[in-house]
């Protein structure tokens, strides 16, 4: 395995690109992935491209147990570390696949109990509901696969080595790409292809990191989670609950999303579809560089290196901010061939260039929120990190989504897109500035409230990932 890179390097904007790299190369392999994916089922009509659209925000929910628990073993696993005890970094990290795994295979059997159940919650007719069933339990099987990935890749790369969780995910998001091909064009079986190519790369991808952690590679083992000491749990889940609770807000709102197509047709949830899977395409090299900032933040916080802070955040807007107008001004101007790389019906078409153009230019200015988010996390201000990612994950979704449609119909669910993230992005620029100020004003001090932190990653080599 390669060496961990060396926090202190004077190049601020080198060392965060090179943290990210491995990041953003993996999660640039899932967006790869999936818009072959899309791509593939195109072919298959609008009733296929829904059922993609309308399975999602099922299959997050499971998902979102593999950030939250991922984050807190991420924490709990660097600190013990960086204090040089090996037996409670290892107990850590077991007990974040202890916490994951049985939940998420709960949640997994619960959907796969009554499938077309949960697709009717988000207001899916009968004949969509049982053409998405079978796709969305294998994509439910799938993402519970998912979550030793999640886990184990959070797991490595508190320990400082990004390229190996990177070299994982290229490895397992390759193989679904190779498989799509396979079981949807070779085989002709259509989204339940699409949904066996999901499952067999994420056995690879588990089997992966059972090896990685079966033999020892790097600076832990696994351990009984009994060996870290009574306040091991208690810590774990007050760290993981709030980034859970985030990420199911999302899956909420996306149904709440989803839903508000639903009576415009397929065509107008084939259009949601289409452009949420762009954006999240687009936003995925963007988590990868905010993963990175977020190491240096911390470390920069830690050592009392406020200079370095500053320049690192700098940075961080400035070139999150230049790839936002970059990619929707792309995403804006190349609506028409992107949308026809997934459609052909040309109702489809025109509702999915539609959408695709109001989603880029919601997302010119999201820099701003994830900045705000990876940078209270990092300075151990998870309030404000919350209110950030509670922000942009629904709360500032829902009150526009319901709202608006009633009074502009489907033109209002387009606008409550807009509406959401500006307003996310808003509140992120209202409290880095305050936090700015602040800092200012303590002498450049980068300020932590006491009453808000909790127990915060100490400084070390994690790439943490967002989902």
């Amino acid at each position: 395995m390669s060496r961990p890179l060396a926090l202190d390097d004077a190049r601020v904007a080198v060392l965060i690109l090179r943290l990210a790299g491995p990041a953003i190369l993996g999660i640039s392999a899932h967006a790869l992935q999936m818009v072959v994916n899309a791509w593939f089922v195109a072919d298959l009509g609008a009733t296929a491209i829904a059922t993609i659209a309308i399975a999602y925000p099922v299959t997050l929910l499971v998902a979102a147990l593999g950030y939250g628990v991922g984050i807190a073993a991420a924490s709990q696993v660097s600190r013990a570390l960086g204090a040089g005890d090996g037996t409670l970094a290892g107990a850590a990290a077991a007990l974040g696949f202890w916490l994951a795994l049985p939940a998420g295979s709960a949640v997994t059997v619960a959907i796969l109990l009554d499938t077309p159940a949960w697709l009717r919650l988000l207001r899916a007719d009968e004949a969509l509901a049982a053409a998405a069933a079978p796709y969305t339990a294998l994509a439910t099987v799938g993402t519970g696969l998912m979550l030793v990935m999640i886990v184990g890749g959070f797991v490595v790369r508190a320990q400082g080595h990004a390229r190996l969780s990177g070299a994982i995910m290229v490895g397992g998001f390759g193989l679904n790409i190779v498989l799509d091909a396979v079981l949807i064009r070779l085989c002709g079986l259509g989204t339940l292809g699409a949904g066996w190519a999901i499952v067999g790369a994420q056995v690879a991808a588990a089997l992966a990191y059972l090896w990685v952690f079966a033999r020892g590679r790097g600076a832990l083992r696994l351990v009984s989670p009994r060996r870290g000491g009574p306040g091991l749990l208690g810590e774990a889940l007050r760290l993981a609950v709030p980034v859970t609770g985030s990420s199911l807000l999302a899956a909420f709102a996306m149904a709440l999303f989803v839903e508000a197509a639903a009576p415009y047709g397929e065509a107008a949830v084939a259009a949601q579809g289409i452009a949420l899977r762009l954006t999240l395409v687009a936003a995925l090299p963007l988590l990868g560089l905010v993963a990175g900032a977020q190491v240096v933040f911390g470390h920069a916080a830690g050592a009392g290196l406020p200079h370095r802070l500053r320049r690192a955040l700098g940075f961080t807007v400035a070139a999150s901010l230049a790839y936002g107008l970059a990619a929707g001004g792309l995403m804006i101007a190349l609506a028409a061939p992107l949308v026809g790389l997934f459609a052909q019906e040309a109702e489809t078409v025109r509702a999915g260039i539609e959408a695709v153009s109001v989603f880029a230019l919601a997302f010119l200015p999201i820099g701003l929120q994830l900045t705000a988010a990876a940078l209270f996390q990092a300075i151990g201000a998870p309030r404000r990190a919350a209110a950030v990612s509670l922000a942009a994950q629904g709360l500032a979704l829902i009150p526009p989504l319901l709202i608006l449609p009633p009074l502009l119909g489907y033109e209002g669910v387009l606008v409550s897109r807009v509406v959401a993230e500006y307003l996310a992005d808003g509140l992120g620029l209202v409290l880095l500035l305050a936090w700015a100020a602040g800092a200012r004003r303590a002498a450049g001090a980068a300020r932590i409230e006491g009453r808000e932190a909790l127990l915060m990653p100490a400084p070390h080599e994690a790439a943490h990932q967002s989902p």
